[in-house]
């Protein structure tokens, strides 16, 4: 019993170093570009954060970061939904000052309840990635309201 165990550790520990040995050195990754998946957090019941929602991808390519996305609001409550970003970047967080929303072309106002494709939202560099939502006030797109930060990496 103890032979046939110790053979098929041996021919497994064997198996796995010839599996290992045999990868090309090419296979390597050259660059860490990774694309994933983004979301903001679900806010308390009957809360304004829980009409709003972001959502999209971003892609990560070594230290530059685009950012994808969609902002949603379920509804009508005088907020129009927005999102905000922040990296780390040389030993402090760099909060993006714009946050992005959705106005209307003819006035320029927020728009309140909407389910709208951003495109791309955002671009920069860092080693972390968070994200926000905001809330505009339709009446005055310069008052707002912020969510808590949620990590992306």
């Amino acid at each position: 019993m103890r032979r046939t165990a110790a053979v098929a550790m041996t021919a497994v520990t064997l198996g796995a170093g010839v599996g290992l040995t045999a990868v090309p050195a090419s296979a390597a990754p050259a660059e860490r570009k990774a694309t994933k998946s983004w979301v903001t957090f679900d806010g308390k019941k009957g809360s304004i954060w829980r009409t709003i929602r972001g959502k999209g991808t971003y892609t990560r390519n070594g230290d530059q970061i685009t950012v994808s996305g969609w902002l949603r609001d379920t509804k009508v409550n005088g907020w129009g939904p927005g999102v905000q970003f922040r990296v780390w970047r040389d030993g402090q967080w760099h909060v993006d000052r714009k946050y992005t929303y959705v106005k209307y072309v003819s006035s320029g106002k927020p728009v309140d309840k909407i389910n709208y494709n951003l495109g791309k939202i955002w671009t920069g560099t860092g080693t972390h990635l968070q994200v926000r939502e905001v809330a505009v006030k339709v009446s005055n797109k310069n008052k707002q309201k912020s969510g808590a930060w949620k990590k992306l990496f």
